[in-house]
């Protein structure tokens, strides 16, 4: 991998930024006007490395923030190490990662070799800082920006926009213009040109399947985008039905029904059964099921001994000048009045959404309803 390389000496650096500004000179015609990009160019002779990048494919990545794609060549001038390895870089400017994927190294002598992709890493030398600062610089930008980006004499940043030219261009030209004071290596294959052949077939296969892969993959997401969306809508739907019906209850119900029945919304089904039993009747309508429970109290009417025990009452005392109170026997029995209510809970999806209560009007100094004397205490 290009991150390998060492950065080049002082005088190096002074070399190359010369053998910039000839390449810079002689690509600033109309014609040569293009997409690639020379952003590194250092290490030491016999082991110097050169690595561009081409704009055309400086893209966002769908769905990931502030990220962005490089296609990277490099280039190697060891006869030892790989000619060039290409790759797929993903740049997330927020976290300043790099993560490598479908890096395809190319031997001097033989077929184009797939290597394992490189999880998301820091920058580890110069190289991956030098890719870091362009795609978060470039990446942002429009075509009107960028198109000015490319007028730029940008030699001193070490960046050098070198237009439309194929890989086979760069790697001409580095050779005789950077690196002319070295010994290019002899490429001699030892595949025969009918293997040569059908190995760049199966990668052309191999690199369409990718893509239909990665097309696949990015309409599985953009369709589970949708139906995360979907979900939220539902969801605030159902909060929003959820607050008109609590309001709706809130008007209708006394506060000591509500007080006991409450804690039941949003409990499931099965739990109501389990602590209520059996309902006294159930009907279903379509999603919705009811469950009506019916209840039975007795409510006491005053408690006329008011202290004085059972079968006495509270009585003026006769024999009292400041309006004393005495306890007397002969008090009538407490009154006992039998009340009702039924309770019908709603449930959806298995869970409580809502209930409705349906009782009497008391004429009680205690209840008001009926449903209050059985569910509740005092409203």
């Amino acid at each position: 991998m290009a991150e390998s390389f060492s950065l080049a000496s002082e005088p190096e650096m002074k070399t190359s930024r010369m053998a910039v500004a000839i390449l810079a000179a002689m690509m600033t015609t109309p014609a040569m006007a293009g997409e690639w990009w020379l952003v590194f160019m250092g290490g030491e002779k016999p082991g110097r490395l050169i690595v561009a990048v081409d704009e055309a494919f400086l893209d966002p990545v769908p769905f990931a923030k502030n990220t962005y794609k490089l296609e990277t060549f490099s280039l190697m001038e060891h006869p030892k190490s790989p000619d060039s390895v290409t790759s797929n870089i993903f740049i997330d400017c927020d976290r300043k990662t790099l993560e490598e994927k479908l890096i395809q190294v190319s031997p001097r002598d033989d077929f184009i070799q797939t290597v394992p992709d490189q999880p998301a890493h820091p920058p580890k030398d110069a190289v991956g800082h030098k890719l870091v600062e362009f795609a978060c610089e470039m990446g942002p930008k429009n075509q009107a920006e960028r198109k000015a980006m490319r007028a730029l004499n940008n030699s001193e940043r070490g960046l050098l926009f070198m237009g439309p030219l194929t890989t086979s261009d760069i790697r001409e030209f580095a050779w005789k213009n950077f690196w002319n004071d070295g010994k290019r290596p002899v490429v001699a294959s030892k595949r025969s040109k009918q293997e040569i052949d059908a190995k760049m077939a199966e990668l052309a296969t191999r690199r369409t399947a990718a893509l239909a892969q990665a097309n696949a993959i990015a309409g599985q997401v953009v369709e589970a985008d949708k139906r995360d969306q979907q979900r939220t809508a539902d969801v605030m739907e159902l909060t929003a039905a959820n607050a008109a019906i609590v309001k709706a209850r809130k008007r209708r119900e006394p506060s000591a029904v509500r007080g006991a029945l409450d804690p039941w919304i949003g409990r499931g089904e099965t739990e109501l059964v389990g602590a209520w039993g059996r309902p006294t009747h159930f009907e279903d309508q379509g999603a919705r099921r009811f469950l009506h429970y019916y209840r039975t109290g007795v409510l006491l009417g005053p408690d006329p001994s008011q202290g004085c025990g059972a079968g006495n009452m509270y009585v003026p005392d006769p024999n009292s000048r400041n309006g004393g109170m005495m306890c007397v026997g002969g008090a009538p029995p407490r009154s006992e009045t039998q009340v009702d209510c039924t309770a019908i809970f709603e449930i959806r999806d298995g869970a409580i959404i809502d209930f409705v209560t349906k009782g009497q009007s008391l004429q009680s100094l205690s209840y008001s309803n009926s449903c209050s004397a059985v569910f509740g205490q005092s409203n």
